[in-house]
């Protein structure tokens, strides 16, 4: 089922690449790190111009220390951009100790990345008081999520070696202009 469901999106980008011609960027998220490679090669194979890894890791794993999650990061980037040629950029979310070192981090080196895109949107769960259950719970976007994004784009523009975008609570051309006069 999952190679199916691979095959599908591989073919979706063909055939996007066929259809438009404005560059085709495709996002990948993949939950084991043996995977990420794999999979950023058929991308790129299917004519993909840029790749957007979909990156998280859940909170919930009390065993990893900050560190070790942020090192995850890095190893999967780093086979990632020894893998293919197009341009990458990582979208993750804000929940880091010390986001702009960390994205600083993320630009450097010999192979950094290429672009950041600020910030991820989480499912976040709620109980259903009639049956007690945990249902995951998923609020459209809003123009005050993109605060936080703009202020983010604010602080890192000029500062790090990498393209900023964000997604997420933009639903105006004020939402979209504040990010393109803060350097998204």
């Amino acid at each position: 089922l999952k190679s199916q469901k691979i095959d599908r999106y591989v073919t979706l980008v063909e055939d996007a690449k066929k259809a438009v011609d404005i560059p085709v960027i495709a996002s990948i998220n993949c939950v084991y790190s043996h995977e990420w490679s794999a999979f950023a090669r058929k991308i790129e194979a299917a004519g993909a111009d840029a790749l957007e890894l979909n990156m998280f890791f859940l909170p919930s794993d009390f065993k990893r220390s900050a560190r070790e999650q942020e090192a995850a990061y890095f190893a999967i980037i780093d086979k990632i951009l020894a893998s293919v040629s197009i341009p990458v950029a990582l979208k993750i979310g804000p929940y880091f100790s010390s986001f702009g070192k960390l994205a600083h981090q993320l630009g450097d080196g010999p192979q950094g990345a290429d672009g950041l895109v600020l910030f991820n949107r989480f499912y976040q769960p709620d109980i259903d008081l009639q049956t007690l259950q945990v249902v995951p719970k998923l609020e459209l976007s809003s123009s005050m999520e993109s605060l936080l994004r703009i202020r983010w784009v604010a602080l890192l523009h000029g500062r790090v070696k990498l393209s900023l975008a964000v997604t997420g609570g933009f639903h105006t051309s004020s939402d979209i202009l504040k990010a393109l006069l803060v350097g998204a």
